[in-house]
């Protein structure tokens, strides 16, 4: 009795155990022909901390993995498939398969696929004539090596052109006749509104105010003022005077000799008069210009010829309306030319692709990629890589935030938008809310891109045993060439804990089969690194 009631309790603890595996593996089917597809499923009966298995092929490496589908949560399990095929005729034997749950390691049953050729009855089978090769559409990329002549032609177009319509501007000189005393008055009216004084540059407003002064008397009498000091010039003008008649005052000539000494002795002698000296002295200065004017009118015919400065001016015609088009038209060839130029050298399709914003039914032809982004990881196939940006973490949150990365592709506004970013916190969080978390982020959101979010849904979601939500909405932006309100709805996945937090969002034109079908796609195939 007592060896059946041990025998008992024995095949149930055996039973339990077996019942404790929760690991199962299951195919479709296991004998294919060559090039159809099997599709594997591994079952775990947990939810939290499950690690699939980067999946263990045959040893001959004849079976192949077609694609490895995202995880399916259930009410209960997990569900993760392959799609498998191959191309070589035998039976292949699938080795146990490793699952870890928590920190303990399961694996499944072992598994034994027949793969059997495809038999075609020669004699039966009917022939048929060999069809001649099928030309594809011609592109613009086909007639690529013609632009290479057309462009020379359209360049020397343009020049020809240009020579045609150019219209030489005709240049009329006129000349203008500035006299002495009146460059003299215009240099001392240029002297006050550089405010030297202001600036305490005494030294530098005396030597300009003594040059004007001699550069006048130079210019208007003929005599070596620049080159002469105070008192052979004061000798020299009432020489001048006395011989040559000119009326020039004792009292005129004795203030210019103290406006020059009063000049010497600042620049030489570092003397500093007051501001009513200086102002005084600028005024006797004016005068001494105005009163010494006799000169120039006594010997005006003689002057006009050999002391009046001649200025040249320029003066452009005035350029008619039918020469605005002409240089609109070069123009307008030119533009052409260039785009043409680029076109022909790089291609339509390359520029296309680097100048315009693909559609989704392009992103659905093209290859998509797969890639990793961020720390922890996040795994995601997109249709074009995404890019990283550089985020500043603001002062007031270094204390809180240890790092932030954010990878993206295309606008808010555009056709598809996908953005992936990974926090790190520097210490544990305390009473963290998934409610709290996500309002901040919508809210962030919805600033930036001015919108309201609507029709807002939330779920739970599990991906690789961590438990994260899933929110979807609606909003509305205005389209600044149509006027029209665009239509969008909003995709976001978002994973916390109390160390870290990773989101994905994906935004697209709402009612856009295609758009939402690239969506979906890039959605399912989040992979979380635990």
């Amino acid at each position: 009795m007592k060896k059946k009631l041990v025998y008992i309790l024995f095949l149930i603890g055996f039973i339990g155990l077996a019942q404790e595996i929760p690991v199962s593996i299951a195919t479709d089917t296991t004998a294919i022909k060559i090039g159809e597809q099997i599709q594997l499923k591994i079952t775990v009966n947990e939810t939290n901390n499950v690690i699939f298995p980067k999946l263990q092929l045959d040893s001959l490496r004849k079976v192949e993995v077609i694609e490895s589908l995202p995880v399916d949560t259930l009410k209960n399990r997990l569900e993760k498939k392959y799609l498998l095929t191959s191309f070589d005729s035998g039976q292949y034997v699938l080795p146990k398969q490793q699952v870890i749950i928590g920190n303990k390691k399961f694996f499944t049953d072992s598994l034994l696929i027949n793969v059997t050729t495809v038999k075609v009855d020669t004699l039966k089978q009917k022939m048929f004539p060999i069809k001649s090769i099928k030309k594809e559409p011609k592109t613009l990329d086909d007639y690529k090596y013609l632009l290479w002549w057309l462009i020379p032609i359209l360049v020397i177009l343009a020049i020809v052109l240009y020579y045609i319509f150019r219209k030489k501007e005709k240049k009329e000189t006129q000349k203008i006749y500035v006299t002495p005393i009146n460059e003299a008055l215009q240099r001392l009216k240029e002297l006050d509104e550089k405010q030297l004084l202001e600036q305490n540059k005494i030294k530098v407003y005396y030597s300009e105010l003594t040059d004007i002064v001699r550069t006048y008397l130079e210019k208007d009498m003929n005599i070596p003022a620049l080159e002469s000091t105070t008192n052979e010039l004061i000798e020299t003008i009432n020489d001048f005077n006395e011989s040559s008649n000119l009326g020039i005052s004792k009292e005129t000539i004795k203030q210019l000799k103290e406006v020059l000494q009063s000049a010497d002795l600042v620049k030489f002698a570092k003397s500093k008069p007051v501001i009513d000296e200086i102002k005084r002295d600028r005024t006797i200065a004016e005068n001494i210009l105005k009163n010494t004017q006799n000169a120039v009118q006594i010997k005006q015919d003689e002057l006009v010829d050999d002391n009046v400065q001649e200025i040249i001016v320029s003066q452009k015609s005035p350029i008619k309306s039918n020469n605005i088009f002409k240089k609109y038209l070069i123009v307008f060839i030119t533009t052409i030319v260039l785009i043409v130029s680029v076109l022909g050298y790089f291609g339509y399709k390359y520029v296309k692709g680097k100048s315009i914003e693909k559609t989704a039914s392009e992103m659905l032809e093209e290859k998509w990629y797969t890639s990793s982004y961020g720390s922890p990881e996040v795994t995601i196939e997109t249709p074009k890589k995404l890019q990283k940006q550089t985020i500043e973490i603001p002062e007031n949150l270094k204390s809180i935030i240890q790092s932030q990365t954010t990878y993206n592709y295309g606008s808010l506004t555009g056709n598809i938008y996908i953005e992936v970013t990974s926090i790190n916190f520097v210490n544990e969080l305390e009473n963290f809310s998934y409610d709290t978390g996500i309002q901040a982020i919508l809210q962030q959101i919805s600033q930036k891109i001015g919108a309201k979010f609507t029709g807002l849904h939330e779920e739970i979601r599990v991906n690789n045993g961590v438990e994260g939500r899933i929110i979807t909405a609606n909003y509305e932006l205005e389209n600044k060439i149509t006027q029209q309100q665009n239509k969008y709805k909003f995709t976001l996945l978002f994973f916390a804990n109390t160390k870290n937090i990773r989101q994905i969002l994906v935004t697209q034109l709402n009612g856009d089969d295609k758009a939402l079908e690239v969506s979906n796609r890039i959605i399912n195939s989040v992979s979380l690194k635990p």
